[in-house]
């Protein structure tokens, strides 16, 4: 699957079903400049439009939902929904903006891109949902983001 191009079919639907919503993960890693390797598509979006947030993930094509998931260590939820195409699969994660990420769509960016408008998190919300997540790939992520700060 063209990453790209799911990506953009993601986040014209969630703008169509008038999600509030920001991307999150490796996406937005690389919107601050820190591109990296991926195997899903993260975003944060409202508990209220969990219904919106389902039926733009179908208009995408993910049509399989998992049940709901809940880290016990930090109290994130988070709604999974697969994508399969012949022996390709893609995760779409859909992190709920409640609890320990409440307020993360408040400074969420909207910025232009190839395909009209993608809203991020913003760089300091990136860092403290990949502190609060604390596992090893997130920590390296951090660091790299200070890194390209004195570089």
């Amino acid at each position: 699957m063209d990453l790209f191009a799911e990506l953009a079919a993601v986040a014209r639907a969630l703008e169509a079903r008038g999600v509030d919503h920001a991307f999150c993960g490796a996406v937005a890693l690389a919107v601050h400049g820190l591109p990296r390797a991926t195997r899903d598509l993260d975003v944060v979006a409202r508990p209220s439009q969990l219904d919106a947030v389902r039926a733009a993930a179908t208009d995408a094509g993910f049509t399989i939902e998992a049940l709901p998931i809940q880290f016990a260590s930090s109290g994130v939820e988070l709604r999974r929904f697969s994508k399969f195409a012949g022996r390709e699969h893609l995760i779409l994660d859909v992190l709920l903006a409640q609890g320990p990420l409440a307020g993360v769509l408040d400074d969420a960016e909207r910025l232009p891109w190839d395909e009209g408008h993608l809203r991020v998190v913003s760089r300091s919300t990136l860092i403290r949902m990949k502190l609060a997540a604390g596992r090893p790939q997130d920590l390296a992520d951090i660091a790299r983001l200070k890194e390209n700060d004195d570089g």
